[in-house]
């Protein structure tokens, strides 16, 4: 069992989806402790493509640490580029989409207030990932969780 979460030396990314470069940290610090602690699968396949060639973990709502997708690099990219790289964007969606109504799919090209959503609904406490009142972890998880999280400045702020 891990007795930290892994810190990172590399700077906070930009916000995405509305979650900060802080909540974004926090959810990828979530998602590996869970891997190593054999809690999640590794991912495999590509949820888009089907490849199994660097696949990693993306998560369009860092709230839901228990639900990230599985993307190869390639469509990783081209989603985090579909702002100014649509039309390549919308080619991987026509090749790979069977119904239309795949969350990856429907992705719109500027993105979501997926954040400020959660947030107005349930407040910062939505930003504590660890104790979400949106996506609860299972007791056996949380109480097995360590306590260095890199810290969220707004998680206790009323």
């Amino acid at each position: 069992m891990p007795l930290a979460y892994q810190e990172s030396p590399w700077p906070l990314l930009r916000a995405y989806n509305g979650f900060t470069g802080e909540e974004r940290r926090r959810g990828g610090q979530l998602i590996g402790w869970l891997q190593t602690a054999g809690c999640l699968a590794r991912p495999s396949r590509c949820d888009i493509c089907r490849s199994r060639e660097r696949v990693a973990f993306h998560s369009e709502s860092y709230y839901h640490a228990l639900r990230p997708a599985s993307l190869c690099n390639a469509c990783h990219m081209a989603l985090h580029k579909r702002h100014f790289a649509w039309d390549a964007w919308r080619r991987i969606v026509g090749a790979h989409a069977v119904n239309g109504r795949e969350w990856w799919a429907i992705t719109p090209r500027h993105g979501l207030a997926i954040a400020e959503h959660l947030r107005a609904r349930h407040g910062w406490a939505a930003a504590d990932i660890e104790h979400s009142p949106i996506a609860p972890l299972p007791d056996a998880i949380t109480a097995l969780l360590p306590g260095n999280m890199l810290h969220h400045s707004r998680i206790f702020t009323p």
